[in-house]
């Protein structure tokens, strides 16, 4: 059975253009996350949006990118930071560990509507997120949440019987199923 692997991620933000993004994140950041929060076309309201990742993120922040061009109004970025340790042992992708999971719960457990790659099946192995939000000062940390929808615990402990916990700090707290697709 692999082990349960936890993850905190600090968050930093909200950056109100990509070029502020892009800049912070070249200075301060390297390999992350980051989330984009907004509306795209008949939407009324503010969603999570898209999660990413990568190895210079500030190289992934362009009004070209795919996804993040889709975002048309009240777009914000957020970037993330693994505050974790690696998992140790055989590294079997080039992407750090950290990341790829921490994205991977986000979007499958969130059901990120610009996520197409991560959110079919579940990960492989136990992971928990815990996620802290910051200013963009790197520094300040904030006393909520940026938006509702985004928990600040995900726990996925993998096992047929446990469900995933996705846990807003406060009191709400929602139980999700457990997944009968699990790959072994």
């Amino acid at each position: 059975m692999p082990k349960h692997l936890m993850i905190a991620i600090h968050w930093f933000g909200p950056f109100k253009s990509l070029d502020d993004a892009r800049q912070s994140a070249k200075e301060e950041l390297g390999s992350g996350l980051y989330m984009c929060t907004g509306r795209v076309k008949s939407q009324r309201s503010v969603q999570l949006q898209y999660i990413g990742i990568g190895g210079t993120v500030h190289t992934r922040l362009v009004n070209s990118h795919h996804k993040l061009s889709e975002v048309t109004d009240s777009r914000q970025i957020w970037l993330g930071q693994p505050s974790s340790a690696e998992p140790s042992g055989k590294k079997l992708k080039m992407t750090q560990a950290t990341l790829d999971y921490a994205e991977w719960l986000h979007a499958h457990f969130l059901k990120l509507p610009l996520n197409e790659k991560k959110t079919r099946k579940p990960p492989e192995r136990p992971v928990t997120v815990l996620n802290r939000w910051f200013k963009t000062n790197y520094e300040t940390p904030y006393r909520n949440r940026p938006h509702p929808d985004w928990p600040d615990l995900v726990d996925y402990p993998w096992f047929d019987d446990m469900p995933t916990r996705l846990v807003w700090f406060g009191g709400k707290q929602r139980l999700l199923p457990s997944p009968s697709y699990r790959v072994l």
